[in-house]
């Protein structure tokens, strides 16, 4: 019974997650930081579940524990099924982050929150129940064999064959199962307590005492803060790939399932009984997977987008098999199960919020991703050391710090003769200034805190080489880094978001700027302009502003309305300093922030007069009064599939 309840609950878990994900991803433009806020979102409402658990468990008796956990379980049936709250819009000229974290608390906080708590809460009375609880983490590789199904199974058989509002029933019938399930367990534990008081009466005693006053040890501080440590880089490690996937490949609903299944399995293999990874062998592997990380994929030597997304999970996924299987080798007796998982949840937010809400904050560029891989060499020591070896291995010494000082002069050295001898083709100069240090890192491995410097060394040197561009200005905003560079050997200038050029500029066309890339007259967007001749007066709306190329196109008495979702994109575009496309636009023009999909499908029901056209001010334009309306919008090299798609349009 505790193992079906804790599989049909842990299924629940993960399948309102990607459901949720699938519900707010359109109305943001699919950008990686929806689902990296939904995630930390999750994790930190999984931390108040563990941490009520916990108290709960120490503070309460088993009756006292029942009653109130079925009671937020009946509270849970008042606020479902889950849904979005429609008459709340959102922010188009700030941060939308406050919209997205409010409408999760209000939708879905409550039902999210009496779940999460479910795992710690069944393994603790299974442990009260039976008679071999004195090791219940079997139950927690049951927990997330019932997760990694949800994710499979939502993707493959859900999304496919049901709309939004049909998932949110089936939701709420397997909700109504659990609480039936969650009723049997605790008519289990409450007869258990039962017939413990009834033997005590016999004996003259007083009844069952409260699990906290049993000779309950509580974990200590070192052993604490090493759990949340371990548990912090694969959580952050997550989003990092998850970014990294969805930014440089392409914008596609569900991408983010495939490290968070990675995640997922990590803990199945390393909390079940038999151990399909040794985890000395992970030990081992991890080290030549770093190694490979900043070679093949930092430097974007024209390697096969799939061989560098097999690349950032296979290593991921060693890394979190390094560290949660160090969580599973020291996890504590089972009176510490609960201040255990709360240690992993306060790990898992830590890690989460780090690059879902400081980093964005504090880095220009995306870096938290590497600081990442080289924070996780930094628990290599620990986790490489044995009892035989002596306290010296992990102190600092000045040795330890010629290795990486030495490296960086090597590097540096390497590049300019590379330079001096004329050598341009990236890809040498990559295996050359880049793969003969990496084989210098393995000399270090024998003393790891040599190797995370020498590693933190080679990551900063491939993310600062090999760049053929110099940077005017750089911006991290909700939806990705922008970046305005300058190409010094051909004099353009161009405007990156990730690793993609929406729009180029030449130096000296500053009054008539002609328009470059497949916004050339001559290429797919002359063509659209030469088949479509649009008199005066005709309206033109361009999903997708970038640099404002498209604006060369227009002529005097007519209207363009630009739709940016990115409010950074509009002040770079439409900076004089930067870009003059905009500036020099014979035509009307406005730019209107939010996401295009939802402003012209309020506009078209809202059916602005004629008459008033031209007092609307910054309200969209029907639909249907566009003479010519282009889709520009691009994630990476590919338009985000929400914006193709019958049911999201």
């Amino acid at each position: 019974v505790f193992s079906l309840t804790i599989l049909i609950s842990s299924f629940l878990l993960f399948l309102v997650q990607p459901m949720v994900g699938r519900m707010l991803l359109p109305s943001l433009g699919g950008t990686p930081s929806v689902w990296n806020t939904c995630v930390v979102f999750f994790q930190a409402v999984l931390l108040l579940g563990y941490g009520y658990a916990h108290l709960a468990a120490q503070r309460l008796t088993d009756r006292q524990y029942v009653v109130i956990h079925l009671t937020l379980l009946a509270s849970v049936c008042l606020v479902l099924p889950i849904g979005l709250l429609q008459d709340w819009a959102v922010p188009t000229e700030t941060n939308p982050l406050g919209w997205l974290l409010g409408q999760l608390v209000l939708c879905v906080g409550l039902p999210f929150f009496v779940i999460s708590a479910n795992a710690p809460l069944l393994q603790r009375w299974y442990g009260r129940v039976t008679a071999d609880h004195q090791d219940p983490y079997f139950l927690y590789a049951t927990s997330n064999v019932g997760s990694l199904g949800a994710l499979l199974v939502y993707p493959l058989l859900i999304e496919p064959a049901m709309g939004i509002t049909a998932q949110t029933y089936l939701w709420l019938f397997g909700f109504l199962a659990l609480s039936g399930m969650f009723v049997c367990c605790g008519v289990l534990v409450l007869r258990a307590q039962t017939l413990a008081d009834a033997g005590m009466a016999c004996a003259g005693r007083a009844s069952l005492p409260r699990p906290n006053s049993d000779g309950y040890q509580g974990l200590s501080w070192p052993t604490r803060l090493r759990y949340i440590a371990l548990a912090a880089i694969p959580s952050s490690l997550m989003l990092g790939v998850t970014t990294y996937i969805t930014t440089d490949v392409g914008s596609f609903p569900l991408m983010w399932i495939i490290p968070l299944a990675a995640y997922l399995l990590t803990f199945i293999l390393v909390f079940a009984e038999r151990k399909l990874l040794p985890h000395a062998m992970v030990v081992r592997a991890v080290p030549f997977l770093l190694l490979l990380m900043p070679v093949v994929t930092l430097m974007d030597m024209g390697v096969s987008p799939l061989l560098m997304i097999a690349v950032h999970i296979v290593t991921f996924f060693f890394v979190a098999m390094l560290c949660h299987g160090e969580m599973s080798r020291l996890r504590p007796p089972a009176k510490q199960l609960t201040e255990f998982y709360l240690m992993m949840s306060i790990g898992g937010v830590v890690g989460g919020a780090f690059n879902a809400l400081v980093a964005p904050v504090i880095f220009r560029d995306v870096i938290e991703y590497p600081l990442m891989l080289v924070a996780a060499c930094l628990v290599m020591p620990r986790l490489q050391l044995t009892e035989a070896t002596s306290a010296d291995e992990g102190r600092l010494e000045l040795r330890d710090l010629m290795w990486p000082l030495g490296l960086a002069l090597l590097v540096v050295l390497t590049y300019g003769g590379l330079e001096w001898l004329g050598v341009e083709n990236r890809s040498v100069m990559g295996v050359v200034v880049f793969g003969v240090p990496a084989l210098v890192c393995f000399a270090t491995l024998e003393k790891p805190l040599r190797f995370a410097m020498c590693y933190g060394v080679l990551t900063i040197a491939c993310a600062t080489l090999l760049l053929e561009r110099e940077t005017l200005v750089k911006s991290r905003g909700f939806f990705g880094v922008n970046e305005v560079a300058d190409d010094t050997k051909f004099g353009f200038r161009t405007l990156i978001n990730g690793r993609t050029m929406h729009g180029i500029q030449r130096y000296d066309e500053v009054e008539s700027p002609e328009p470059l890339s497949y916004f050339h007259r001559l290429g797919p967007m002359g063509d659209v302009f030469q088949i479509h001749e649009l008199p005066r007066g005709a309206r033109v709306g361009v999903v997708g502003l970038g640099i404002g190329s498209i604006a060369s196109y227009a002529e005097a008495g007519q209207q363009f309305d630009f739709y940016e979702i990115d409010p950074v994109v509009y002040e770079l575009a439409n900076d004089p300093r930067y870009f003059t496309f905009l500036a020099s636009c014979k035509a009307e023009h406005r730019v209107l922030l939010g996401d295009a999909r939802i402003q012209l499908a309020a506009a078209d029901n809202f059916r602005v007069a004629p008459s008033d056209a031209d007092s609307v001010g910054e309200s969209p334009t029907p639909l249907s009064r566009y003479d010519l309306l282009i889709l520009d919008a691009f994630s990476s090299d590919s338009i985000p599939t929400h914006l193709l798609t019958k049911e999201a349009f």
